[in-house]
């Protein structure tokens, strides 16, 4: 029989590849090469320069339907670049048009910049920022770059060891492997705070999962995971406490009574509301305060009335969803080869048909919350909001809330005892043999398309050449994110290989039970 590998070890292994793999598009990006980028670089200077609270303004742009809500920062000149970037919305250009802006003389100098999104919550610009006030320049931008990513894996690898040491189910790990998409990594390695609001929002369902609707004794370990991601997630993006509400809503509304009453009187789990409550209330009069919720329009949908979007979404729009909650990188303007994404769907929709035909009708009732309460936000945007923003809503704005249903899929097999103990570890790593290729695949197509230019003709598949190539190198970028997914895998296989042998799981409950 196989001893199980130390929980550290795995932890370790978690941290190191998703950080490696968020490292990769660190390296590989170009300045303003993620979703609005530039703007969460100025906000970021700005908050770690003192501009904490700017006052709400809006500036008028060429080409937007109605000026753009935002702040003016004080931050070095040497932050402050073409914007939007030369080569957004166009994917036939590659990033070498970057190379006509020369920098500024005096990088350290201050000045003024107007950031789109100055008014969201400072938290997570200020841990990032300080790299891009002290060197306002590429190597800045690489260093927090990198800070993020690192923040972001500190959550995933948690998440990996809560499965594994704590709540001990192993086949979370399956849907944590589903959950972290090409994009959601893509994000924590450029500077954009929905890269850790994804991230600390798979930690906080990996831990709310088997904390509340668990039959055992109230884990303080993972009150504790859970009470700092739902805090990470209301501080990162306006629209997050939304994503911890549909969370303990789901759950808690689906646990039962007796675990209801169980989870009340444990003091433990009566602090972790209070700190819920705090950060959300906090992070309220903050949205409030500075006008958070106002949407930067867009041409796309704008002036269409709720009917006539709501049959734009129910055509065209919903497949955008799903597609674009996988990979759609850089500034939305480019996919990677359709085969990946037929690749994710078919995992995910493996793991979501599974939980539904093994699980009870309580847990039908949660996985449908989940995902009906994941695709509310977006669709309230697109078909109440298109007559004066357009259709501004994305995949990436979907997955701090449906990563739930991905995890909450995974535990139903679990519980149900629907995967014998030697099948679920090898279904484990035939999904991570599945999905893992399509995060390099992602970045190096997306290096191509920075690097070349995507042509309309015969595809470059070349992501080592081109008119552009990072300060670091292309072949640092994917050396750095193989590495990533090599410790991956092999952190997946330590894991199966001693599930596969070794009883690990609790009792299951038996498939009578309902809510």
């Amino acid at each position: 029989m196989n001893p199980a590998p130390p929980s550290r070890l795995i932890a370790i292994l978690a941290f190191v590849g998703f950080f490696a793999v968020g490292g990769g598009w660190a390296i590989a990006m170009p300045w303003d090469g993620g979703p609005d980028e530039q703007a969460h670089i100025t906000r970021a200077a700005g908050v770690v320069g003192g501009d904490v609270a700017a006052s709400p303004e809006y500036l008028t742009v060429p080409g937007f339907p109605r000026p753009l809500p935002g702040t003016h920062q004080t931050v070095p000149s040497g932050v402050l670049r073409q914007s939007p970037a030369c080569f957004a919305f166009k994917p036939e250009q590659s990033a070498s048009c970057l190379d006509e802006t020369a920098p500024s003389p005096r990088p350290h100098a201050p000045a003024d910049g107007f950031s789109a999104t100055g008014r969201y919550h400072p938290t997570y610009h200020a841990v990032v920022g300080w790299p891009l006030r002290l060197w306002p320049d590429d190597t800045g931008l690489l260093l927090a770059r990198l800070l993020s990513a690192a923040l972001s894996a500190a959550f995933l690898a948690a998440a990996t060891y809560s499965v594994l040491a704590w709540s001990r189910r192993p086949f979370l790990l399956a849907g944590l492997l589903v959950a972290a998409t090409p994009i959601a990594l893509h994000l924590t390695g450029v500077i954009n705070p929905n890269g850790l609001e994804v991230s600390a929002a798979i930690a906080m369902w990996t831990a709310l999962i088997p904390l509340v609707l668990g039959d055992g004794p109230v884990d303080r370990r993972l009150l504790v995971l859970a009470g700092v991601a739902a805090a990470v997630v209301t501080w990162t993006r306006p629209s997050g406490p939304l994503a911890v509400a549909l969370a303990l809503a789901v759950l808690v509304g689906t646990a039962g009574r007796v675990r209801v009453a169980r989870l009340a009187r444990d003091r433990g789990a009566r602090l972790f509301a209070l700190v819920v409550a705090v950060a959300g209330l906090t992070s309220g009069i903050w949205t409030l305060a500075m006008k958070a919720t106002e949407l930067v329009p867009v041409s796309g949908g704008a002036g269409l009335g709720p009917a006539d979007a709501l049959r734009v979404v129910a055509v065209e729009r919903t497949y955008f969803y799903l597609k674009s909650m996988v990979g759609q990188f850089g500034w939305l303007d480019f996919n990677m080869p359709g085969a990946f994404y037929a690749v994710w769907f078919a995992a995910a929709g493996f793991l979501l048909v599974a939980a539904l035909a093994a699980g009870t009708r309580g847990d039908r009732l949660r996985l449908l919350l989940a995902v009906t309460g994941a695709f509310a936000l977006p669709l309230e945007m697109d078909i109440l909001g298109a007559e004066s923003d357009g259709m501004v809503a994305q995949g990436r704005y979907i997955l701090p809330a449906a990563v739930g249903a991905a995890l909450l899929a995974a535990y139903t097999i679990d519980e149900r005892g629907l995967l014998t103990r030697p099948f679920a570890p090898s279904v484990t790593r035939w999904l991570a043999a599945a999905v893992l290729p399509a995060h390099l695949v992602g970045l190096a197509y997306t290096m191509i398309r920075y690097q070349h230019g995507l042509r309309p003709d015969v595809p470059t598949l070349n992501p080592l050449t081109g008119e552009w190539h990072p300060p670091l190198g292309s072949a640092t970028a994917l050396l750095t994110a193989t590495a990533g997914l090599i410790a991956l895998g092999t952190m997946i296989w330590l894991c199966t290989r001693a599930t596969r042998e070794t009883a690990v799981l609790p009792p299951r409950r038996t498939p009578t039970a309902a809510l």
